[in-house]
């Protein structure tokens, strides 16, 4: 194979009880096709458009949820130190502003009594690593909580503990089979076998909801005679939620909804500096798409390629001055991460198409950790397959000259719909022990280290265990298709319809259109790669956005003229608050 495979066009198939029940609740026929083939079961319409909180199910029911709420108010009236201890990522960033916000800004607690502990992403990996439990044990608090990490941690977690520390684990990661690290005094996660909650609510919205329990006990307790509701803090949830990629499906995932709902008004409404500097680089309203690709990924780049606090001291900025400053230096860590992430995908697509298995693994050792997870995330939507990318473990770390000594090497892998990532690896790791270090995840995604010398017993291995997930089914990229654009609405109406239903997501993908258009203007954008058309529809013409269409300097493979059967979606372009319909291109049909 040259060049990656040509993706599977498919139609979305209806459920037709669930159109049914929408078209009974007097929902239009073209809006009902599109959510009768993403729900599983009928659903009361108004819970679509809803963001009461509510609505939101009593965290009470978590397992752990009230011992965990007891010491923590303990803590906070004995006037104990307490670490927080975050992940690197931006579910992590935004946990520990949920924490420390609470804390700090919520039940009056000292700042000095307050830590924020995270792992470095390249030398130290994911979860409570070895040099990150010593960092807690040299800062010597009586209470360490954690968040987005720590389910699989007990060795560390018991290092912590036998130092007289108390350890509480709030996390939503898949956990081990020995089940919850037994060294923690409470494990808070809605994963647990033992737990009937909600099991998508991502790290920050289960370190938010421990913290709603703790301000209701604060109360009831006398601690704290008043404290206002915590529900300015959803805004953090929010972009943890949408980063973290968990569902947004309407009947299996109602509290992520609310919770980004609720956080997307707050961001709108520029609750926060951070949100102030944010917006004023923005045309149009901040919806959970913006969130995705202009936010996440620059306070998650500092974490990629070093230290994760500037994300977390842009979040948590008290003025406007101190947030424009750290978004400053988030957006030069992001165009690094950017030129990083290129160069390791042009490498990476011409040697995953010398693959045959159902699986792509593979290692570079010029490579860098921080971009792993983001590039096999293009192998997954170029190829189809589970895929998985490897470096020396710490590669790209800032002023290290050379990692010839370093025998390990630590990988990051996407998975794809019906696979479940976690599972793969610990198929591995049950069957052969020698070959995965440590290894961690959920469904969609997942890391581990091995040794370098192992590698090429692992991809087998891995193979493998991809096989008896998968079968021999083929595997090519797939776009879901879900129609024409209905006749006789306006594009704006068929727009506002679908912004009411927000967030758009995992699980709950923004509908994809096909149609025929002759082609009117064309011009190249940027560095050449990227195409702004004007494209007639039979009726009128239409401003269209088409990204990355052309690659490796080949030519445009068509002309002002042709006629092209495309797949788009239908966006929104705002400029100086005038409100446009725009096309944006996401394949051209050739068949």
């Amino acid at each position: 194979m040259s060049k990656p495979p040509n993706p599977i066009f498919k139609a979305r198939e209806i459920d037709e009880s669930v159109y049914s029940n929408l078209i009974e609740n007097g929902m239009s026929s073209w809006l009902a096709k599109i959510l009768s083939s993403r729900l599983d079961k009928p659903i009361n319409v108004e819970l679509l458009y809803s963001n009461d909180l509510s609505d939101v199910e009593d965290p009470s029911s978590i397992p752990d949820m009230d011992v965990a709420v007891r010491r923590i108010v303990g803590a906070i009236k004995n006037e104990e130190k307490i670490v927080l201890v975050c992940d690197h990522d931006m579910d992590g960033t935004g946990s520990a502003a949920v924490l420390w916000s609470a804390l700090i800004d919520y039940f009056n607690v000292n700042p000095s009594l307050v830590n924020v502990v995270t792992s470095h992403r390249l030398t130290e990996g994911y979860g409570i690593t070895e040099p990150v439990a010593q960092r807690i044990i040299d800062i010597k608090p009586g209470l360490v909580i954690s968040a987005d990490k720590g389910s699989s941690d007990e060795p560390r977690i018991k290092k912590i503990a036998d130092a007289g520390i108390d350890v509480i684990v709030t996390d939503h990661h898949e956990i081990g089979a020995n089940g919850p690290p037994k060294s923690a005094i409470a494990v808070v996660n809605p994963i647990r076998s033992d737990s009937n909650y909600d099991k998508h609510v991502c790290g920050a919205g289960v370190a938010f909801l421990t913290m709603a329990k703790v301000r209701t006990a604060l109360i009831q307790e006398g601690v704290r005679e008043k404290i206002p509701s915590l529900a300015p803090l959803l805004d953090y949830v929010a972009v943890a939620t949408i980063a973290d990629c968990v569902s947004m499906k309407p009947d299996k995932a109602s509290t992520n909804r609310t919770f980004v709902k609720r956080g997307l008004q707050l961001i709108n409404n520029k609750t926060r500096p951070c949100w102030e500097v944010f917006c004023s680089d923005l045309h149009g309203p901040v919806d959970a798409e913006t969130i995705g690709f202009r936010l996440a990924p620059a306070v998650a780049a500092a974490g990629r390629l070093d230290w994760a606090e500037v994300g977390f001291k842009f979040l948590i900025a008290k003025t406007k001055s101190e947030a424009q400053k750290h978004w400053q230096e988030l957006q030069n860590e992001n165009t690094l991460r950017k030129e990083i992430e290129k160069k390791l995908r042009e490498k990476a697509i011409p040697e995953a198409c010398k693959k045959n298995g159902q699986s792509i693994v593979l290692f570079f050792e010029d490579g860098h950790s921080g971009v792993h997870g983001i590039t096999a995330s293009r192998l997954v939507e170029a190829f189809g397959k589970p895929a998985g990318i490897f470096s020396p473990k710490g590669a790209g770390v800032k002023n290290v000259i050379s990692t010839d000594e370093i025998k390990i090497a630590s990988g990051s892998f996407r998975g794809i719909p019906g696979f479940n990532v976690k599972e793969a690896l610990s198929y591995v790791s049950e069957k052969y022990p020698e070959l995965l270090l440590s290894h961690g995840g959920h469904v969609g995604a997942g890391g581990g280290s091995i040794l370098i010398s192992s590698f090429e017993q692992f991809v087998i291995a891995y193979e493998e265990a991809v096989n008896a997930q998968i079968g021999n089914k083929e595997l090519k990229p797939i776009i879901w298709v879900d129609g024409e654009l209905p006749t006789g609405l306006s594009d704006f109406n068929i727009l506002g319809e679908l912004e009411k239903l927000e967030p758009w997501g995992r699980d709950f993908a923004y509908p994809t259109f096909k149609g025929k258009f002759e082609v009117k203007a064309i011009k190249t954008l940027g560095d050449g790669s990227h195409l702004k058309l004007e494209l007639w529809d039979g009726v009128k013409v239409l401003d269209a956005i088409w990204f990355n269409a052309v690659q490796d300097d080949a030519v445009i493979e068509f002309n002002i003229g042709s006629t092209l059967n495309l797949v788009y979606v239908l966006k929104s372009n705002w400029y100086r608050n005038n409100k446009k319909i725009q096309l944006q291109i996401i394949s051209k049909i050739d068949n």
